[in-house]
């Protein structure tokens, strides 16, 4: 059940982080957040109606602390994200971010004392690599004896810790909540916070628009809530150091989408790190 969950995340995340990329270039990372917010948290309330799924009131209430941190971390990663993804390329950023597994992997190996195999470890490794070749300017360091990170690299690092952190708090809620609730709440949490902060900047004027991408926002909520329910159910039944890896590998569906067409260009540099990343998302699961 983990390993099936983690590849319906994986696959649903992809999608939702390359159309995300797509919308953030036309109105914005705030506004984009905002309404694949939105979209996804009216389309979990629409499978609530439907499946008649109980919400357990008492243990939400417990949870509620957890699940504020959540959405903090969430609005934080996702805001960094979308940014990078502005004004950098899909394939750079995206493998970056996606690398939150390994986070919530050695969260879950120095907390819930989860074990990793000799595979898990060495994967560990290669992940790191590949952050580091993706990240620094190798021209610069050969020639200059410099380090210059990459545009986009600040913004794909604070979402992996803001993703890797925060998706291993949501592991305690789902072992109280089960696989839907927790998704639900800490949407609602994040885009509480999503408003205040575009009430705060005097923002809410503009948040309508006559080239309001609204296909494309229902689909990016749609498959950002389709894979946090896969990933949540995955993980209150299995291992975060297992589902978590496997989830992450979404950057695999992302940079290939982003290289058939947005036409990324890739040297070689950027495939050995994307290669080393992938490699160890995917080694991490054995």
């Amino acid at each position: 059940m983990g390993v099936i969950a983690g590849l319906l995340s994986m696959f649903s995340w992809g999608m939702a982080i390359f159309l995300a990329a797509i919308a953030s270039r036309k109105m914005g990372n705030v506004f984009t957040l905002f309404w694949m917010q939105l979209f996804g948290f009216v389309i979990a309330l629409f499978f609530l109606l439907i499946s008649f799924h109980s919400v357990p009131v008492g243990l939400v209430f417990k949870n509620v602390p957890i699940l504020i941190l959540v959405a903090v971390l969430q609005v934080i990663a996702y805001l960094a994200f979308y940014r990078g993804l502005e004004k950098a390329q899909v394939s750079l950023v995206s493998p970056i971010g996606a690398a939150w597994g390994f986070v919530t992997a050695v969260l879950g190996v120095v907390f819930l004392k989860e074990n990793l195999n000799v595979a898990q470890v060495i994967s560990l490794v290669l992940i790191i690599c590949g952050i580091i070749i993706l990240s620094v300017n190798i021209f610069d360091l050969v020639k200059f004896k410099k380090v210059n990170l990459l545009l986009g690299v600040k913004e794909g690092v604070i979402a992996m810790l803001g993703w890797g952190i925060s998706l291993f708090l949501l592991v305690f809620a789902t072992k109280d909540l089960g696989w839907f609730t927790p998704a639900l709440v800490f949407r609602f949490f994040v885009l509480t916070i999503l408003l205040a902060y575009i009430i705060y900047t005097g923002k809410l004027g503009s948040i309508k628009s006559k080239d309001f991408p609204l296909l494309l926002l229902i689909l990016i909520g749609f498959f950002d809530i389709m894979g946090f329910f896969s990933y949540s159910l995955g993980v209150s039944g299995s291992r975060a150091s297992v589902v978590a890896p496997i989830s992450s590998a979404f950057t695999l569906v992302t940079v290939i989408l982003a290289k058939v067409f947005l036409k990324e260009k890739w040297d070689l540099t950027k495939i050995v790190g994307i290669f080393l990343i992938v490699s160890g998302l995917v080694l991490i699961s054995v």
